[in-house]
């Protein structure tokens, strides 16, 4: 009779996880610095990364931006898995230590930053390392041309800057006014 007690506390643990708000996972902005020539070459001083992480420890990027630079990218999550087996493949021993997001070329300035990280590709992802205070990161930067075979382009080591205050947290969103070129502190924010 052990089990109902169990079931019962299993079946409290759903309903208060079906009812958390999808707020939940807070969201924050940290920033890394280049060590490797890679990374200094393709990104200068660094990159800054708008992420959330969720009450169970996942963590989803919301948006990447240069440092030093107004160019920014918001990533979606790749979710096919043939490609991520390819990519995966291309990383060697470092397979299936981040998590694969996709640049979309057509969005905010997606162009810019797959021909950054690889030049002549028209598709580009990002395999980003675990985000963690004081560690450091390894960004693996991939492409592909018009026929659609993928290349790893770069690896990138970064070293833990900080973590930032993000601005106007009440704003509804706040990743977009993080992607604004002209992103400034503007009064009240």
């Amino acid at each position: 009779m052990r089990t109902a007690p169990r079931i019962a506390a299993a079946a409290a643990l759903l309903a208060l996880a079906a009812i958390a708000p999808a707020q939940a996972a807070t969201k924050r902005m940290v920033t890394y610095d280049s060590t490797s020539a890679d990374a200094r070459r393709l990104t200068g001083a660094g990159l800054t990364f708008v992420f959330t992480k969720s009450m169970i420890g996942a963590t989803r990027i919301l948006a990447i931006r240069a440092t030093a630079v107004p160019v920014g990218v918001i990533p979606r999550p790749l979710n096919d898995g043939d490609t991520v087996r390819k990519l995966d493949a291309l990383m060697g021993e470092d397979a299936r230590t981040g998590t694969l997001y996709e640049i979309d070329p057509d969005a905010a300035e997606g162009k810019v930053m797959v021909q950054a990280f690889c030049p002549g590709a028209k598709t580009g992802w990002l395999s980003i390392g675990p985000i963690a205070h004081q560690r450091e990161m390894r960004v693996h930067a991939f492409g592909a041309d018009e026929t659609g075979e993928a290349r790893l382009c770069a690896v990138m080591d970064f070293a833990w800057r900080g973590e930032w205050r993000m601005p106007n947290p009440n704003t509804a969103d706040i990743t977009q006014r993080v992607m604004r070129p002209d992103y400034v502190r503007t009064p009240g924010s």
